[in-house]
């Protein structure tokens, strides 16, 4: 296929977004005396999932988001006493401490360095991702970083997918692909874009949207290397 450029999501993608959610919740639900039992952990990721699907829908903002899911948070504990932003900025501080990649993302990006350009294509907070970015041994290998946050617009909106390959040099859209581990941001947003795409599937799950499906870095590697 000879791809040149690899536009490529961030979280669950290279980093272990869930790992690192799970240890920053718990530390800011304690650190404000709230509980981090399961239910409260459950009723968080219920809440933030679904901001998460509206901003993709285009019906919120990053900006509203981040303190919203924790003001939807304490109105389901019951906790007037404690201020949504200042909890809010809590968590973004601690999230941005965490940036451990998932096992294999350091070799994979290692091995495509200096073969074809990559991007960083995130939809992210600002200030986290750059914070656990600071912190990523593969940052300095990255072509083209854009943060949805920094940039007006989230995937599915192929607007962050334009502008990288434009920075890249990109004049042959079927020289590029986008790997990510979403159906619903990720791979509609190569979609939109009108380049190829890989699904990141480390469950298995598949979907007739991506132009390819695989479970790991070597399968993904085998598709970007191929002459």
């Amino acid at each position: 296929m000879g791809y040149q450029y690899l536009l490529i999501d961030n979280d669950n993608t290279l980093m272990d977004f869930n790992a690192a959610e799970r240890q920053a919740l718990s530390e800011t639900l304690v650190n404000a005396g709230l509980p981090a039992d399961k239910d409260t952990c459950e009723a968080y990721h219920r809440i933030n999932d679904a901001l998460w699907k509206a901003l993709e829908r285009g019906e919120t903002t990053q900006a509203l988001l981040k303190v919203e899911r924790f003001r939807q948070l304490l109105q389901y504990l019951n906790r007037t006493d404690i201020d949504e932003n200042e909890i809010a900025a809590a968590y973004a501080h601690n999230l941005g401490n965490y940036a451990d990649l998932l096992p294999g993302a350091d070799h994979f990006i290692r091995s495509l360095h200096g073969k074809i350009k990559i991007a960083l294509i995130s939809n992210g907070v600002s200030s986290i991702q750059r914070s656990r970015l600071a912190l990523c041994p593969l940052t300095e290998l990255f072509d083209v970083i854009l943060i949805s946050e920094e940039v007006g617009a989230a995937k599915p909106d192929p607007k962050m997918l334009f502008m990288a390959l434009e920075k890249m040099g990109c004049t042959d859209k079927t020289k590029a692909v986008m790997m990510g581990d979403s159906l619903s941001a990720d791979i509609p947003a190569a979609i939109n874009a009108g380049v190829d795409s890989i699904f990141f599937s480390l469950k298995g799950k598949t979907s007739p949207l991506p132009t390819y499906t695989v479970n790991c870095y070597e399968k993904a590697l085998a598709i970007l290397l191929a002459e």
